[in-house]
């Protein structure tokens, strides 16, 4: 099918370069440069002006992307209208999803619902929780983790312990090798070391993956603290995990979806959330 100018006028201004859309349109460079010249043929003006580092919107090329934008938008939400009425399962899901979640708990469900609706698009975003609750209004469904505020629909899909987990053989509570995280998590961890009974690490190692954090712990650089969610592949001959509590009460994550009531009315979004409260129930 061929690519919307719509879509590749947007993807330019987005990535700023040529090679960054080729590479985000999966489209070679040349290629690009031949469609972009055709369409501002089209327009008769020119919509980016070219230096070597980057793509500068031209003033008619910002009312010319603003367009775009517009008609990319109004083509969803026609096509949104359309789905509610016929309710066929297809059309754009869009998600938003906290990095642990989208690599531990997301694989299988995503799976699933492919298998089962395969007219659909993924649109998926991860990273941070507080990165992806600033988009919620931005996507169909975000799926966070941790206590949010917000007038979107809130449904809790599981609460997990978390761990403290050294390996056996290396067991070394002098360092603390730790991922990286939202704030609020972090500054929980901070508050169960002030006011449990547990050595204070006299060293921390920060690392930007909980996989890596993982494979250090497992090679005895020193222990960690890792959700429950992604403690499966850890086995009791290896790991020491001792659950941590506070104040008398076991330290667990909550895991949320955040919707709208409109979004949710959508046939893609209603089998999608459907698939989540089933999976949250055997969970």
């Amino acid at each position: 099918m061929r690519l919307d100018d719509d879509e590749l006028i947007v993807a330019l201004d987005a990535a700023g370069t040529i090679r960054g859309a080729a590479k985000q349109l999966y489209l070679s460079q040349p290629a690009l440069s031949q469609r972009l010249k055709q369409i501002e043929e089209k327009w008769g003006e020119a919509l980016f002006i070219r230096t070597h580092k980057s793509l500068i919107p031209t003033p008619v090329g910002e009312e010319v992307i603003l367009f775009a934008k517009t008609r990319i938008r109004e083509e969803k939400e026609f096509m949104n209208r359309l789905n509610t009425l016929t309710g066929h399962v297809r059309g754009t899901l869009s998600l938003a999803v906290s990095s642990v979640i989208a690599q531990y708990y997301l694989p299988p469900l995503l799976k699933n619902y492919m298998e089962q609706y395969p007219q659909v698009k993924i649109d998926l975003q991860t990273g941070f929780t507080t990165a992806m609750y600033a988009q919620r209004h931005n996507v169909h469904v975000s799926i966070l983790r941790g206590e949010l505020e917000g007038e979107d629909v809130k449904q809790k899909l599981f609460s997990e312990n978390l761990y403290y987990v050294a390996n056996k053989q290396y067991e070394d509570t002098n360092t603390l090798i730790e991922f990286q995280s939202d704030a609020t998590f972090h500054a929980t961890l901070d508050k169960w070391f002030l006011t449990e009974p547990f050595p204070l690490p006299k060293q921390t190692i920060k690392v930007d993956q909980i996989e890596t954090c993982k494979q250090l712990m497992l090679n005895g650089i020193g222990s960690c603290i890792l959700p429950e969610i992604a403690t499966q592949d850890l086995d009791e001959m290896t790991c020491r995990f001792t659950r941590l509590h506070m104040n008398g009460n076991e330290l667990r994550r909550d895991t949320w979806t955040y919707y709208n009531e409109k979004n949710a009315s959508l046939p893609q979004v209603k089998a999608f959330l459907a698939l989540l409260h089933e999976k949250s129930l055997s969970h």
